[in-house]
């Protein structure tokens, strides 16, 4: 029996000190045998038509190209005027996937299935030439079987085939294309817990007395060919590895072909550390299946928080008995040169820009989110909206889908089954605006969500009539006003209130008010001067932010207010050539800081107290005053003046030019500092922020020369953004190289346009893409080159090499794998050493750059542990 073995392990190893190979073979003779296998790496691709053989095994796909996972296949296509402005100029296309490999011998008899976190749009998958069926869903994580419908095992090569038909979308941004989320093989026993069948939920919540019950619910699924009678046993273990609870289950008897509901555990735990905003504590949940009493055949761990959420109309949003403010983004699931193939580590370090301004909270708008997004925020003490896509029928969201909405209903479901462990999930979303005018659908919805979690409230962005809002927990508000708050909260006394979206501010990093003095649409209008192209905005939204934001962040009964949005992002353009909408207000698409981050900082976060219960603990960039120039110290176009805009919180600002005081102005609450008609001479300017008198902050901006040299910087990983330290050898994980271009005394130069060339010139890494934060960059965001962008450009490294993976999970890779020119290189021992990789930088008439980027096989360091090892706890 396994126990006994684990017994005899532990007695062993710890009184005659056995070899500990030998221990983990005792083990292994009596472990569980689920598997789950990265399914990434070496994909043949091919973007467009193909003939329909392309589904079969003997089809030469030998001139496809070989790509990896995350993949996004339309972001590789040139920008075309002639596209739809809301794809970012991007065409709409379908492409092929195909992957040959082997399953292990010692798998027959096993379950077998391929997990797929999304496919964008309608995905259709055969093996060795046979039809498994069609995903219709972009956004949603589905399984196809594998082992029961012609699977060969052993020597023989498979070939899985993926037709993913992007032409069409259902979203008025964009929306990419593929398999741009991870893909899994996972193999258990006959006898397993169905896909996403567990989860556990906290009842008889008591936060004085630090007591709870925690229940799991586990469906088992019986693929075997005989009935069985099985229960469950539920661990659950502390942060400090600790067990603090367990209970098994009631024997239950399952027919083969069937899925069955088992009896639900319940553990009562004393002395929790609940999870909140300032103490993410996670618990690991472990779940095993035993049949005939004494053989374990199937075991997943996961982990959940424990937390109580109280939602008060009058009050706002309780956690822990504890108020907290929302103070959150919306945003998109593309960034700039990957399109919607978002590296983990790019989502972590999205994440802690989000933090960095003071963001406790998060809307995955407007789709079920890549998985990550949710663990990072599980670890990082942040609250999500987590919404669902299609709603209301085969016309709705602002594009057109082929689902009814029966089977829209079964989208709504694969979300919740999929998300409802994670306690950073605060609440479901059914759709967004126009999605949401079908309003007859948020019974149904909600009855489904319901009966799958009865433990969280429900919403939707959009305020429509008592059709949709009886139905909801939460009423949710898309660009309204204080008014319109103040008169729903009149004749809805009792119902809870949040600003599910909010702001519609438009701002563009680098481009001064002084220079941009008319922000326009398709191009900045100005009396005075004429610009060059590709100027639309200024870089000053402080006074819009404020003016919508304090509708909602000031009023008591509003639980929070989510921006629209934290990042610029691709599609939603405003006419050719612009590609990017141009809302963001922490970062452009590229994830280089826009000076709209500074108002947010002073005021969501300097401004917060540190007692404040949903103030981010430690986030990056914490500091108790921000003080930041917004404009560029550079010669005024026309004229001999410069207006200057400084974003603190501190109540007053001194402005220094050269050391000479040249003004001081007192900041209004959600204000800035604004000094008129500044005379302008090359040299230093500061501003030094005061508080009762005393100096708290300073910064300066410095006169710029000519380019001169190349300064390359890591973004993530990277201490200061908190993302690590060190890129993993998993040949996933990517680095985020930042390269700005200064003059000789090293300061950024701010119009600085030249073209950069990345190059890896040693080490295991490539220039997966590249982009420069333009809103209008046509630059192909695959090239390892791009111009800069007011003097910064952003190179994506992605490591083609795994050493890090569990040595038997890598050896199971290289069995199954079976393409002739693998995409990433596999080390078959244990110990393999890693080289950095070392990143240079080009461009004509400077100097080269260079910089070495860590890389280490300790797993410790991927960004899911970063994340879990961030933050102190009590």
């Amino acid at each position: 029996k396994a126990t006994v073995s684990v017994l005899y392990c532990f007695f062993t190893t710890q009184t005659m000190r056995i070899p500990a190979l030998l221990c983990c073979l005792l083990l292994s003779q009596a472990d569980p045998i689920r598997e789950k296998v990265n399914f990434d790496f070496s994909w043949r691709h091919h973007l467009g038509s193909a003939s329909s053989d392309a589904s079969q095994p003997d089809f030469n796909d030998s001139n496809w190209s070989v790509i990896n996972a995350p993949h996004d296949m339309l972001i590789v296509q040139p920008f075309d005027p002639k596209a739809d402005s809301r794809q970012a100029y991007i065409p709409r296309n379908v492409g092929w996937y195909r992957k040959h490999f082997k399953l292990p011998s010692d798998w027959k008899g096993s379950s077998v299935w391929m997990y797929i976190e999304g496919s964008f749009h309608e995905t259709t998958i055969w093996l060795n030439g046979k039809k498994l069926g069609t995903h219709v869903a972009g956004y949603t994580s589905f399984s196809i079987r594998l082992d029961d419908v012609g699977a060969l095992f052993g020597d023989t090569e498979n070939v899985v085939a993926v037709y993913v038909d992007a032409s069409s979308g259902t979203g008025w941004w964009y929306e990419g294309g593929g398999l741009m989320r991870h893909n899994y093989l996972i193999r258990a026993a006959p006898v397993h817990i169905e896909t996403d069948g567990t989860w556990s939920w906290s009842q008889n919540i008591d936060v004085s007395r630090k007591t709870a019950t925690v229940t799991t619910s586990i469906t088992v699924e019986n693929s075997g060919h005989s009935p069985v009678t099985a229960h469950a046993v539920v661990t659950i273990v502390d942060v400090d590895g600790k067990t603090v609870g367990t209970a098994n289950g009631t024997d239950t008897s399952i027919s083969n072909g069937e899925s069955v509901e088992l009896p639900n555990i319940d553990i009562m735990l004393s002395n929790i550390s609940f999870w909140s905003v300032h103490n993410p504590t996670l618990y690991n949940v472990n779940v095993s299946i035993w049949v005939d009493d004494d053989n374990e055949i199937d075991t997943i761990s996961y982990t959940t928080g424990i937390r109580a959420i109280r939602w008060d109309a009058d009050k706002g949003l309780f956690v822990n008995d504890e108020h907290v403010k929302l103070r959150g983004f919306c945003d998109h699931s593309n960034f700039g040169g990957v399109g919607g193939a978002v590296p983990d580590r790019v989502n972590l370090y999205r994440a802690q820009m989000l933090r960095s301004v003071g963001g406790n909270s998060w809307r995955m708008a407007h789709n079920p989110p890549i998985p990550a997004r949710l663990d990072f925020m599980d670890r990082l003490g942040m609250l999500a909206i987590d919404e669902n896509r299609d709603y209301g029928g085969q016309q709705g969201q602002g594009g057109r889908t082929n689902e009814t909405i029966p089977e829209e209903l079964n989208d709504m479901k694969d979300l919740v089954k999929r998300d409802r462990s994670h306690p950073s999930v605060l609440i479901w979303s059914f759709c967004n605006e126009a999605g949401c005018y079908n309003e007859s659908s948020a019974k149904s919805f909600r009855e489904v969500t319901k009966m799958l979690d009865p433990t969280r409230a429900v919403t939707q962005n959009h305020l429509g009539t008592n059709l949709s809002s009886d139905y909801l927990d939460v009423q949710g508000f898309s660009h309204r006003d204080g008014h319109t708050f103040a008169k729903f909260h009149s004749s809805n006394p009792t119902k809870p209130l949040m600003a599910t979206e909010c702001c519609s501010c438009m701002s563009q990093r680098g481009v001064d008010e002084d220079t941009c003095q008319h922000p326009h649409d398709g191009g900045c209008v100005n009396t005075t001067t004429k610009l060059p192209a590709g100027i639309y905005y200024n870089n000053n939204i402080g006074t819009c932010t404020a003016n919508q934001v304090i509708s909602s962040d000031s009023v008591e009964y509003l639980t929070g207010t989510f921006v629209w949005s934290g990042f610029d992002y691709l599609g939603e353009a405003r006419g050719w050539p612009q590609n990017t909408k141009c809302r963001g207000t922490i970062a452009d698409v590229a994830g280089f800081y826009k000076e709209t981050a500074y108002w947010l900082r002073s005021w969501w976060l300097s401004n917060i107290s540190r007692s404040d219960a949903g103030r981010p603990v430690n986030p990056p960039s914490d500091t108790d005053w921000t003080v930041f120039i917004i404009d560029s110290w550079t010669a005024p176009l026309s004229g001999t003046t410069r207006n200057i805009h400084v974003y603190t919180n501190a109540p007053t600002v001194k402005l220094y030019l050269n050391g000479a005081e040249v003004g001081s102005t007192d900041v209004p609450f959600f204000g800035m500092a604004q000094f008129t008609n500044v005379t302008y001479k090359s040299g230093n300017l500061s501003a030094v922020a005061f508080s009762k008198g005393k100096a708290v902050g300073w910064t300066s901006k410095m006169t710029a020369g000519s380019a001169k040299k190349i300064v390359l910087s890591i973004d993530a990983p990277s201490k200061l953004t908190q993302t690590g330290e060190w890129l993993v050898a998993d040949g996933e994980d990517t680095a985020l190289v930042k390269a700005t271009i200064v003059d000789e005394s090293g300061n950024l130069v701010p119009g600085a346009s030249e073209n950069v060339t990345f190059s890896i010139t040693s080490g295991n890494g490539m220039v997966w893409a590249t982009h420069n934060g333009d809103p209008a960059n046509l630059s192909p965001s695959h090239a390892a080159w791009t111009p800069a962008y007011m003097g910064l450009a952003r190179a994506f490294v992605r490591s083609t090499a795994d050493t890090a993976t569990p040595l038997s999970h890598r050896k199971r890779m290289l069995q199954i794998d079976a393409d002739e020119s693998p995409s990433v290189f596999i080390s078959e021992r244990e110990g393999h050493q890693n080289t950095e990789i070392i990143v240079t930088a080009s461009v004509d008439g400077i100097p080269d750059a260079h910089i070495s980027i860590p890389v280490t096989s300790d797993l410790r360091y991927s960004a899911i542990n970063i994340a879990a090892n961030l933050l102190k706890r009590d």
